[in-house]
C-alpha cells in the first residue's frame, strides 16, 4: 500500500497547510485587518479590535509558525485546538449570526464557523501521529 515515508510526509504537509493558515489569518489581524470581526466580537468582544485584535493575530501568527516549523508540537497543538474550540462558543453567544431562519440552516459565517471542525479534526491526527512516532516527527518534512 503506502510507505511509511509517504504517510509521515503527508501528515507533515497537513502539519504546513494548518500552519499556513493559521500564519496567514494572524498575520492580516496584525496589519490592521479582521475579516472576521463580527464573529470575534460576538464571542469575545475585548479580542475583536485593538491591542485584543493585535493579541489574536500574533497567537495565530506563533501557532501558524511552530506548525510550519514543527517546533513545541504539543504545546502548539494544545493551543490550537483550544483556540479552535473557542471559535465554537459563538454557536451559544451570537446564534442569530450563526443560523438563518434558524437550526439547522447555517449562515455563511456558521460555515466558515463549522469548518474549523476540520482543522480541529486535522490538528488532532497530527498530534496522534507525533505521539506515536516521535522519532519520525523532526524537522520540516
Amino acid at each position: 500500500m503506502y510507505s511509511e515515508k509517504v504517510f509521515e510526509r503527508s501528515i507533515a504537509l497537513l502539519r504546513i497547510a494548518i500552519g499556513i493558515i493559521f500564519f496567514w489569518f494572524g498575520a492580516l489581524k496584525l496589519a490592521g485587518f479582521n475579516p472576521v470581526y463580527d464573529i470575534v466580537y460576538a464571542s469575545f468582544p475585548f479580542l475583536a479590535d485593538g491591542v485584543g485584535n493585535m493579541l489574536l493575530g500574533g497567537l495565530e501568527t506563533a501557532i501558524g509558525l511552530a506548525l510550519i516549523s514543527n517546533k513545541f508540537p504539543k504545546t502548539t497543538h494544545a493551543i490550537l485546538i483550544m483556540h479552535l474550540l473557542g471559535t465554537f462558543s459563538v454557536f451559544i453567544t451570537a446564534p442569530e449570526i450563526m443560523f438563518n431562519p434558524g437550526f439547522p440552516f447555517l449562515t455563511l459565517v456558521g460555515e466558515f464557523v463549522v469548518k474549523n471542525l476540520s482543522l480541529a479534526m486535522s490538528g488532532i491526527v497530527v498530534i496522534l501521529y507525533h505521539m506515536r512516532h516521535p522519532r519520525l516527527s523532526k524537522g520540516l518534512l
